[in-house]
């Protein structure tokens, strides 16, 4: 590693350090398979359940749903197609929210206490990198994995919704302003998630103490869908521009402690 690192810019130690770690997490399938596998079932197998609920179950629950959500079908689709929509938006949406916060967590945290548990952290401690360099590194390796699966599995998700109302109804559902509003803040959760993990990384032995700790930052957004059911906000571009200002102050905030408390010596061995 030290070797690597001499002669070339921050950037490109940054980089290397991304690339290594990335190649670490990519390299154990029980690290990524879970990962990947169990974002990517929810992304396929939900929306059929959620089109099966909008057929079955809507009729009874239509008055909990403000109607007309989606203008120009039939008086005897609407109930279906408005709980459909509701569902998909208000409910599963903000549930796909944690996934950043599971990804990022689950790869910073092998990312940083994981060298402690591996006792590979005698490279890094020896290369000729500051701690700055290795911090952009670290949060590259797993801001970088975090927000490509998100990506993919939001548009995943969304495509098998839009297959399945248009069979059904004739109609795409999504994206919509505050689909696309709550992906944007996706990357916002994932780097709440990672600056906890630099700061807990330096004051806990080993991942699983890391990884529980930092993934505490999802049961907030499990009561966005109660919130939104209950009529106590509404889900919709306000809300998540509002939210992305909230979420840009308090990663500012974790950053600053992370960041202050942050040396390669704690952090890795």
């Amino acid at each position: 590693m030290k070797g690597f690192t001499e002669g070339i810019t921050t950037e490109n130690k940054s980089i290397a350090i991304a690339i290594k770690d990335m190649r670490e997490v990519f390299s154990s399938v029980s690290i990524y398979g879970p990962m990947i596998g169990v974002p990517m079932f929810f992304a396929i197998a939900l929306p059929f359940l959620t089109v099966y609920v909008a057929l079955h179950a809507a009729p009874s629950i239509a008055s909990r749903i403000a109607a007309g959500a989606v203008s120009g079908v039939s008086p005897s689709q609407i109930n279906s197609l408005s709980f459909m929509y509701f569902f998909a938006i208000n409910v599963l949406g903000p549930i796909f929210l944690t996934i950043p916060i599971f990804t990022a967590s689950v790869i910073a945290a092998d990312s940083f206490a994981g060298e402690k548990e591996r006792k590979t952290s005698e490279n890094l401690l020896a290369a000729p990198i500051t701690n700055g360099e290795l911090l952009l590194g670290k949060i590259l390796a797993s801001l970088i994995p975090t927000i490509v699966l998100t990506v993919a599995v939001f548009g995943i998700y969304g495509a098998t919704v839009n297959f399945l109302s248009f069979q059904e109804f004739g109609t795409y559902i999504l994206p919509t302003p505050t689909w696309i509003m709550m992906l944007a803040s996706a990357p916002l959760l994932a780097l709440a998630a990672i600056a906890v993990v630099v700061f807990v990384s330096a004051h806990v032995k080993g991942i699983k103490e890391a990884q529980q700790i930092s993934t505490l930052l999802v049961l907030p957004i499990l009561l966005i869908p109660f919130i939104s059911i209950l009529g106590i906000a509404n889900l919709n571009v306000s809300f998540f521009a509002y939210a992305i200002v909230v979420l840009c102050v308090v990663d500012s905030v974790i950053f600053y402690i992370s960041v202050k408390d942050f040396k390669k010596e704690k952090i890795l061995y």
